[in-house]
């Protein structure tokens, strides 16, 4: 499951990077797209993966009902059910109206027996750090990642002082240019998927495109680096990222 501290900070291009993790290495994967302001993950994925989309904002902090817990649930269940690996990509910032949604993911996958990462990308601003020690009281295997996008580590100050001790793996997300991030969602395409053309593709709209050499390998070379970590963390099915003390 993805979420952010704000806005803008990469949650949908680490969705799409994520399933391209998945699969180059031959592993199926499902998407659901909480995120109802831009649909851009759905976009990415629709008719090419199993792929649903929602609102999880249509819940009120007022209200624990909500007229999509069923049909969540049920989208979910069937999504796990037919893939080993869901990711599940929400709206702009973590707060007490989506930890309701963050539960019921947790409990579905717990029913499942399928192991479930809460991962958490950062920008070098200190907003919506506050709630990370509530997420770490609910998910033993949280995972911080440092969008590199907005500057080296050392800029992520508030973070690194305050919550950083409290994780044994703290992930840092290598910067794409900017060209290559609009290629993907101009094109509604993913990395995996732009790197298995080889000289021109077809947007979803059927209209012709060509892939730059130097694009492609910009797109390839950070997909690597992404599929690093990204497999490390799936992999791990033992250890919590918590460490021990610290919360």
């Amino acid at each position: 499951m993805i979420s952010g501290n704000k806005g803008g900070v990469g949650k949908s291009l680490f969705s799409l990077a994520l399933a391209s993790a998945f699969e180059m290495r031959g592993e199926r994967f499902a998407i659901f797209d909480g995120d109802g302001r831009t649909g851009d993950v759905y976009a990415a994925f629709k008719r090419k993966t199993p792929a649903r989309q929602g609102d999880f904002r249509d819940l009120r902090p007022e209200s624990h009902l909500c007229r999509l817990d069923g049909q969540y649930e049920a989208q979910l269940h069937q999504l796990l059910s037919g893939s080993p690996n869901v990711i599940v990509n929400t709206p702009d910032g973590a707060d007490t109206v989506l930890m309701k949604w963050f539960d019921v993911t947790l409990s579905h996958t717990e029913q499942a027996n399928v192991d479930f990462r809460m991962v958490y990308l950062l920008s070098d601003r200190p907003d919506g750090l506050e709630i990370l020690p509530e997420l770490a009281q609910r998910f033993s295997f949280l995972y911080p990642v440092r969008n590199l996008h907005f500057g080296p580590p050392k800029l992520f100050s508030a973070f690194n002082q305050a919550y950083m001790p409290g994780f044994k793996v703290v992930l840092d997300m290598p910067a794409l240019r900017g060209d290559e991030v609009r290629l993907l969602f101009d094109k509604s395409m993913y990395p995996a998927e732009v790197l298995r053309l080889k000289k021109s593709g077809t947007a979803d709209g059927g209209e012709r495109f060509a892939v730059h050499t130097l694009q492609r390998a910009r797109i390839l070379a950070w997909q690597r680096a992404i599929n690093e970590i990204a497999w490390d963390m799936a992999d791990n099915k033992e250890v919590p990222n918590l460490e021990f003390g610290k919360w």
